[in-house]
């Protein structure tokens, strides 16, 4: 029994594509249908594009969170922006990234801002990886006196 009509092509494609993901996972899938699958999910409309730019202004680093997967989770929805043909400016991108930290991180944005004219990202990352270093340092040295003191 085959469908007509604007709902019949929904179905359709709907039982196409259970058909091509079932043998996807078996292994059995043809190139084709993977690409067609890429394609839709990394497609260039306009929805799509505003997704992706509320993924990227939604981003939000929590504390204790680490720096090296923040700029990673950063850096992705960054490139996903790119491969849909949305150009981001330098200096957006330096206060996407600095606008994502959380507010414990405020005295090192406010010391980043004040002792440039304009914001380099390599510089910026730099910076946030040093400060996170230096966080865990001084955990760690707290720790080492908690445990001495306690064993005395």
């Amino acid at each position: 029994m085959e469908k007509v009509g604007s709902e019949g092509k929904e179905y359709n494609t709907i039982v196409c594509l259970r058909f091509n993901i079932a043998k996807y996972i078996q292994g059995s899938y043809d190139e084709g249908f993977v690409g067609q699958v890429r394609d839709l999910c990394q497609s260039k409309s306009l929805v799509n594009k505003l997704f992706l730019w509320k993924k990227l202004y939604n981003l939000r680093m929590k504390d204790g969170d680490s720096v090296t997967e923040h700029l990673n989770a950063f850096n992705i929805v960054v490139s996903h922006l790119l491969s849909v043909d949305i150009k981001i400016s330098y200096q957006d991108k330096c206060i996407s990234l600095l606008c994502s930290l959380p507010d414990s991180w405020d005295s090192l944005v406010i010391a980043i801002g004040s002792n440039t004219t304009a914001l380099q990202f390599d510089e910026i990352v730099s910076s946030l990886l040093t400060e996170e270093m230096r966080w865990k340092n001084m955990e760690s040295q707290n720790g080492d006196v908690l445990s001495v003191r306690g064993q005395s």
